[in-house]
């Protein structure tokens, strides 16, 4: 039997497992175009900040895919749903060490940007924290 804590982690964790993937990729063509774009300025020099932000952006896709499917896990093992929260903070972090990076290297502060940004990581939380008292009952 599943509640509603359940159902919540288990759309939340697509989510982040689809989001996660797109990220990835995404990710991964933005280092290769900071490689390219220091080839073409024949030097690496004021690039640091633009590999921070795309290797930040792969390590938060990668975790973001661990906790989808963790989340998924926890569905059908709700004692696993604590991990789930510690990783749903984990991602709350990167992501606000992202816009951090982002802002630090020009980009423009955007409220809205936060609250998307945050808002399937925190549903995410909330989904497992909601069903962390399944595992009691």
């Amino acid at each position: 039997m599943t509640n509603q804590g359940q159902t919540f982690l288990k759309v939340t964790s697509i989510l982040m497992v689809i989001g996660g993937i797109i990220a990835l990729f995404a990710g991964v063509f933005a280092i290769l175009g900071v490689n390219a774009l220091a080839a073409l300025m024949g030097s690496a020099e004021g690039t640091g900040l633009l590999y921070a932000g795309s290797v930040l952006a792969v390590v938060t896709s990668a975790v973001e895919i661990l906790a989808g499917a963790k989340g998924l896990k926890a569905c059908r093992l709700p004692e696993k749903a604590g991990g789930c929260v510690i990783l749903g903070i984990a991602i709350v972090a990167l992501s606000m060490i992202s816009m951090a990076v982002s802002v630090k290297g020009g980009g423009e502060f955007k409220i809205i940007n936060l609250v998307v940004n945050l808002l399937v990581p925190v549903l995410y939380i909330l989904g497992a924290v909601k069903t962390k008292p399944a595992a009691r009952a």
